[in-house]
């Protein structure tokens, strides 16, 4: 429960007027300020806001409110996620949640304060000549300087201990870092950096907040991908990669991916609604996180076994959470990204627009696996094709 004297605090702090022009084009009319409602498609404007009682309203879809209800629908959060969306840009913190102690919400505080700084470390590190190797990597994955920006793409140099004296510098301890999941602790005593020599991808959540990191290798190292541990900010099962962007897309379904780059390449090739897992396969959390912004969800992995054994998982729970399940088909054993630097984002469209549902999927996989023609297989086929 948000205290009310804090609402009232946020409110206070946040005129609704230079909120929602950010998103609005509003013009004077009298004592009120009008502008086209950016909840429904309208050719007149017949969005109103009221500056004497701070609230809006909009006479076309009857959609009005507060401060933060607007805030709550334009950015497709619930209202926690609001009043925390709007209370970081009135430099206000959140009393702490009934089931956290002041301290926990100082802590994650600070580890959030700790990836701000990391991030900016890191994108800092692929401009300069150490991260040469790094922004070879993505300019030969083709991605541009707008994408690279836009996603806060870096690279972790080589040292052990860079980040590490980087945020010494900043005041935060070296207890903190291991905390924040920055820095590991090594056996002989002492600590080091936990993302060294890899190109690094920020995960943000839907206030902006960058909560981990994951981390590619550019040689043949194992583990290929690192992501951040778990950390009182960051549970990788309840978050999804450049969900923060896909939930203002104006697709009415998600595009499910694999892996980070996927969901990059499908952004820059105008496909806003992507998003992508953390390194470990779906899990309930994420299917019923997507449930809350689309009704449908196109799972796009990756052609190859591993990802038709992934996507029948995802199909299940994501059925499970209610949401309608189509599954994309990508000839040739290509993934998203390969796909759309070889035929392009209009032939990628076509795959979409042509995707079956998830029972076809079902039945187009058990038919590959039986030869009809014999009478043994056939029925195995039609008992497969029964339970699916």
């Amino acid at each position: 429960m948000i205290p009310e004297s804090f609402l009232q605090e946020l409110k206070d702090r946040c005129d609704i007027e230079q909120i929602i022009s950010r998103y609005v084009d509003l013009r004077k009319g009298g004592r009120t300020l009008v502008g086209l409602c950016p909840f429904h498609s309208e050719k007149t404007p017949s969005f109103h806001v009221y500056p004497d009682d701070q609230h809006f309203y909009c006479f076309g879809c009857e959609t009005g409110g507060d401060v933060i209800t607007f805030i709550r629908k334009i950015e497709n959060l619930d209202y926690r996620e609001a009043v925390e969306f709007l209370a970081s840009q009135a430099g206000l913190s959140m009393p702490a949640e009934d089931h956290e102690t002041d301290q926990i919400a100082r802590n994650r505080m600070r580890i959030l304060e700790m990836n701000r700084l990391a991030a900016r470390f890191f994108y800092a590190c692929l401009l300069s000549p150490s991260g040469k190797v790094g922004l070879d990597y993505f300019n030969k994955r083709a991605l541009s300087m707008k994408t690279i920006r836009m996603f806060g793409l870096g690279y972790a140099p080589a040292g052990g201990g860079l980040l590490q004296a980087y945020l010494r510098k900043k005041g935060f301890s070296d207890e903190e870092m291991l905390a924040a999941a920055l820095v590991f602790r090594r056996r002989s005593g002492g600590y080091y950096d936990a993302f060294r020599s890899r190109v690094i991808f920020p995960i943000i959540d839907l206030r902006g907040n960058v909560i981990a990191f994951g981390g590619r290798v550019l040689d043949d190292s194992k583990p290929k991908y690192l992501n951040s541990n778990d950390t009182s900010a960051f549970h990788k099962g309840k978050s999804l990669f450049a969900l923060n962007f896909a939930k203002s897309s104006k697709e009415s379904s998600l595009l499910l991916c694999e892996g980070y780059m996927d969901a990059i390449a499908l952004h820059q090739a105008g496909f806003t609604n992507a998003v992508a897992t953390l390194g470990t396969a779906l899990t309930p959390e994420q299917a019923r996180l997507m449930a809350r912004y689309v009704k449908e969800v196109v799972i796009s992995y990756d052609a190859d076994k591993a990802g038709q054994n992934a996507s029948k998982r995802a199909i299940t729970l994501l059925t499970d959470a209610g949401l309608l399940v189509r599954v994309l088909k990508i000839e040739g054993g290509k993934d998203p990204d390969e796909f759309i630097k070889t035929y392009g984002a209009d032939r990628f469209r076509l795959l979409l627009k042509h995707s079956g549902n998830h029972i076809e999927y079902r039945l187009a996989a058990a038919l590959e696996k039986y030869d009809i023609q014999i009478t043994e297989q056939k029925a195995s086929y039609l008992k497969e094709a029964v339970d699916t």
